[in-house]
């Protein structure tokens, strides 16, 4: 049902609409957060076809060891794609995020604490994009896609905020299309997909359901508008549309705030 993405096509569409987007704002450089994720390492390789490595300024921003292995995809993605060492930022936030944690009274290993921490997390990375973006004049560069929109899977004021969002209208599945194309490393698109927020942390884990599913249950419900009837009939499980819609109805807050006072 959902439809397969033209990966040449949208590659040519995605690098002209960061080209155009950071010269008309009057900027030449941009800077992005790599994960060693899928949607990073695709943002990142369009962000380099469109300005070329010396306007692009990738960053790292693992916490301890329990990123070791999201840098070494960071590291592969950026080696693949030839930066030179001094445009790369390597910037642990563990010093910065911990004393916080200690002050707050919050314990890596509590289960309880564990959406709390990754919040925390995801808001100081992206302190530490933005100083970085202040640094080079440049703007962020996002890397949300549309399955992440539609569940609201973000940290509002964190790995939500940017500046540009080259992929925000692909859901997670077209992402891989569009990876595959561009020649990501097959040890990013093999990996199971999370936002490396605890040890053993998947989104799939998370969500109880694979992007693979949502993104046929979302787009059939979002896209094209169909009631969660319909889409029982042409084969879903019940559940499962339920689960998916129950995941994006819970969530949908995020989009409608601030909310503010309207005077009459």
């Amino acid at each position: 049902m959902l439809p397969h993405i033209d990966p040449a096509r949208e590659t040519k569409r995605l690098t002209e609409f960061i080209k155009q987007t950071v010269y008309k704002r009057g900027f030449k450089n941009i800077v992005i957060a790599v994960s060693g994720g899928i949607d990073s390492a695709v943002s990142l390789t369009l962000a380099v076809a469109a300005l070329s490595q010396q306007h692009v300024f990738p960053i790292m921003l693992p916490y301890k060891s329990l990123s070791k292995q999201a840098t070494i995809d960071a590291e592969l993605i950026i080696a693949k794609l030839k930066f030179l060492q001094k445009q790369v930022e390597i910037v642990d936030i563990s010093p910065a995020v911990d004393p916080l944690l200690k002050t707050l009274g919050l314990k890596f290993n509590s289960p309880t604490h564990r959406i709390r921490i990754g919040n925390i997390m995801a808001r100081m990375r992206m302190i530490v994009l933005y100083d970085y973006a202040k640094k080079h004049r440049a703007l962020v560069v996002g890397t949300e896609n549309k399955s992440e929109h539609y569940l609201s899977y973000f940290t509002r004021f964190g790995d939500e905020a940017s500046d540009i969002e080259p992929i925000k209208h692909l859901y997670k599945t077209q992402v891989y299309e569009l990876a595959r194309y561009l020649k990501i490393p097959e040890s990013i698109l093999t990996k199971a997909p999370t936002a490396g927020l605890w040890s053993g942390q998947t989104d799939e884990g998370e969500f109880g359901f694979t992007y693979k599913l949502a993104d046929q249950i979302l787009f059939g419900l979002y896209d094209k508008k169909y009631s969660p009837e319909k889409l029982v009939k042409l084969g879903f499980k019940r559940t499962e549309v339920e689960n998916v819609k129950q995941w994006v109805e819970k969530n949908w807050f995020k989009h409608e705030l601030p909310i503010a006072y309207q005077h009459s």
